[in-house]
């Protein structure tokens, strides 16, 4: 692998934002605040064509800050805040997502994802039933009762979730963006949620690629609140693949930093689940049957487990989540009937 984004890259060794940036004629990225979280920023890319019509690509967390960071990020591109008529998100998440309703609504731009992230947006418009999926999915994972009163979504979250913008247009796999004089397709890559999507810029050879494939990090697999990682892993295993055709290419992903070597970066993390499967079956066969949180706190991380906690706890869980859901599809576990306590356990298959 390459490093390209070499600002970038030092911004991020630095622990600083990284400098707006020209990254070809007619696309520039810029970095959106998204406070004390790991990932720091996101890269929100702008994607202008020669009429001096403008689509944003993964505009970022919404906050003062971040809207006059992108707002700055405009004016050094020389575009209007005007000039912007499309919106899209690679996915669903909010450092992707947050600032699309306060664009929307100062733009009137239309607004684009993959349908089935935009499917599951949907299921916060109901409060009480998304805080009840979430606990019923705390329940299945094996969660103890203390951590899931202390863990349960709160209307407040849910809240903040609900108040994420939806799309007015959906995106195919192989279409082309609606930007006159560019060409730029639509690749879907579902594994880190089940609508991700990349995009290829044809004429620029560029890949944004969202938090499909990025430089250092891996990014995580398997669910989120109140929705099941069933088939994740499978999924994204085949993105992977997918993405590895366009290897040519210069990654442009919404953290870290820019790079070349998209097929061996993928190929990388391919690997890092294979080994994390093989770990997790390892675990079960000796010790199974047992439940996500059982399989969890018995692999090795790079911290002690009890000091998981919040959205790091979560992910772990998706995580170790997807690898039994993946073992099982393969045939190497099986899922044992429930137990009294409502946990889904795994044990090594006859």
């Amino acid at each position: 692998m390459q490093i390209t984004g070499t600002d970038q890259y030092h911004a991020w060794r630095a622990r600083d934002l990284p400098p707006v940036e020209r990254v070809r004629d007619g696309v520039w990225s810029i970095p959106i605040d998204f406070g004390h979280a790991p990932i720091r920023y996101t890269f929100c890319y702008l994607l202008a064509n020669a009429q001096g019509r403008a689509v944003l690509v993964d505009p970022g967390g919404d906050s003062p800050l971040g809207r006059s960071q992108l707002l700055r990020g405009l004016e050094s591109a020389g575009v209007s805040l005007e000039s912007v008529i499309g919106i899209v998100s690679t996915h669903r998440h909010a450092d992707h997502l947050g600032m699309v309703a306060y664009l929307r609504a100062a733009t009137g731009a239309w607004v684009a994802m993959h349908q089935r992230d935009a499917t599951m947006l949907a299921e916060w418009n109901d409060y009480e039933a998304a805080i009840r999926a979430d606990v019923a999915l705390l329940t299945a994972l094996g969660m103890p009762d203390d951590r899931i009163r202390a863990m349960r979504m709160a209307v407040s979250d849910v809240a903040t979730l609900d108040a994420l913008a939806r799309p007015t247009r959906h995106l195919e796999d192989g279409e082309l963006l609606p930007l006159e004089g560019r060409t730029v397709r639509i690749v879907t890559t579902p594994g880190h949620t089940p609508g991700h999507v990349c995009l290829v810029d044809e004429d620029q050879g560029l890949v944004f690629t969202g938090d499909h494939v990025l430089p250092r990090i891996t990014p995580n697999i398997g669910m989120t609140s109140g929705t099941s990682s069933a088939g994740a892993l499978a999924d994204y295993f085949r993105s992977l693949a997918r993405i590895s055709a366009w290897d040519a290419y210069e990654a442009a992903p919404a953290h870290e930093y820019r790079f070349r070597g998209i097929a061996a970066r993928a190929e990388e993390i391919a690997e890092h689940h294979r080994a994390r499967s093989r770990e997790v079956r390892e675990i079960v066969v000796a010790e199974g049957p047992l439940s996500v949180w059982q399989a969890a706190e018995r692999m090795s991380w790079s911290r002690p487990w009890e000091s998981f906690d919040g959205i790091n706890l979560r992910a772990a869980l998706s995580e170790t989540g997807a690898h039994l859901d993946y073992l099982t599809e393969q045939g190497d576990l099986v899922r044992p009937p429930l137990d009294g306590d409502g946990a889904q356990r795994f044990a090594a298959a006859s």
